[in-house]
């Protein structure tokens, strides 16, 4: 005779809301937010937008102004907060004009928001250990959990290479390097630029866009002067930038300091050959010659050492770590990220709490009185 069938878990109302998330859209912030929501679609649970609705924990990921409001109300109505810590002040230097100015403030700020949360998730070991310093001054658990990648999305596709060329004006057998995010001095765009002038029998192109209102010096020097073999289509959607992954010859990403990097998961997952800046993040979870190919130091120097290192890549002179690259990226595949989001919801204390259907209200209207109060959150 078989068991008894097992009893599904409770559907959750979770809070993941819009608001001001929406200025986030084209970072990795926002597309942490897109992996949550398909990660908690994929627990059977529901995803809520609004705050006025009802809901049993809230997910918070912008350093915005509505953030501490946001989590402030889930406290009135005692619901659980998860804070995502997805920055620190190592990442916020070398962003923007000032950045590097008000960077203690801006840790300040994080900290302050950090501490709002009953949890804190943050992509990475590394991120934990910078977080965990006396300086933020937090006191809730802080849970590592990736922001993951949709590996059933982003794949291997041998066809795209043709795709990728003709979209972009080049010859079928053109050489092409791609990098993908915000053009920022932290991205490692100002070396990238030179990499791409050394190098100028390679198409280098380059996909995301900041506001120009907010570029440095530095940034829109290297652009205005970028040589002719650089190319910048903006920000495109999925499809496009999987094509990218997929169809060039080299995935190329040269960021001063990272908390994950969900473009550098997205390439790995396409089985795109990967050459890195050897940040400690990469340095300790996607090892040189084992995951990916690194090049550490900056400046002059660093860019010299990349176009060897990257030219030996392209002609096939360094170890093919496609699988090994594509093995990493299954271990954070959404699916995995999912049974641990489930873990730390566990271990909050997350719960369904009591509808206010309709019994409840009608006995609110006999009595006097308010439906039924949801239980207190788990602290």
């Amino acid at each position: 005779m078989s068991g008894p069938a097992p009893v599904p878990a409770p559907r959750l109302r979770v809070l993941v809301p819009r608001g001001m998330d929406q200025l986030a859209r084209e970072s990795g912030i926002g597309a942490a937010i897109r992996h949550q929501e398909k990660v908690i679609r994929s627990l059977g649970h529901e995803v809520v937008r609004s705050p006025l609705d009802d809901f049993d924990v809230v997910h918070l990921n912008t350093p915005f102004p509505d953030t501490p409001l946001l989590a402030r109300w889930a406290r009135l109505r005692r619901r659980p907060v998860l804070m995502w810590a997805h920055s620190t002040e190592d990442d916020f230097r070398d962003s923007f004009t000032g950045a590097n100015a008000v960077a203690p403030l801006f840790r300040r700020w994080i900290a302050y928001l950090y501490r709002r949360g009953d949890a804190v998730v943050t992509p990475s070991g590394y991120a934990r250990e910078l977080i965990s310093a006396p300086k933020y001054g937090l006191r809730a658990p802080i849970h590592v959990l990736s922001n993951g990648v949709d590996t059933s999305f982003f794949r291997p596709d041998p066809s795209a290479r043709g795709r990728l060329r003709e979209s972009l004006g080049l010859a079928p057998e053109a050489e092409v390097v791609v990098s993908v995010g915000m053009q920022l001095v932290r991205k490692g765009i100002v070396d990238w630029v030179e990499l791409a002038r050394s190098m100028p029998g390679t198409t280098f192109v380059w996909y995301g866009r900041t506001d120009p209102r907010m570029l440095t010096a530095a940034v829109r020097r290297a652009l205005a002067g970028a040589p002719p073999n650089a190319l910048f289509p903006g920000y495109v959607q999925a499809p496009e930038l999987r094509d990218a992954y997929c169809g060039a010859d080299a995935f190329c990403f040269l960021t001063t300091e990272e908390t994950e990097g969900i473009v550098l998961l997205e390439a790995l997952a396409c089985g795109a050959p990967v050459l890195v800046r050897g940040i400690p993040l990469y340095r300790d979870q996607f090892p040189d010659g084992e995951v990916t190919h690194q090049v550490t130091g900056e400046g002059p120097v660093f860019v010299a050492a990349t176009a060897r290192k990257l030219r030996a890549l392209l002609d096939g002179e360094l170890a093919d770590l496609r699988a090994a690259g594509r093995a990493a990226a299954e271990d954070v595949d959404l699916d995995r990220v999912a049974e641990r989001l489930a873990a730390i919801y566990d271990a909050a204390g997350v719960t369904p709490r009591r509808r206010a259907g309709v019994g409840a209200t009608a006995r609110a209207r006999r009595t006097g009185g308010a439906p039924d109060a949801p239980r207190a959150a788990a602290r």
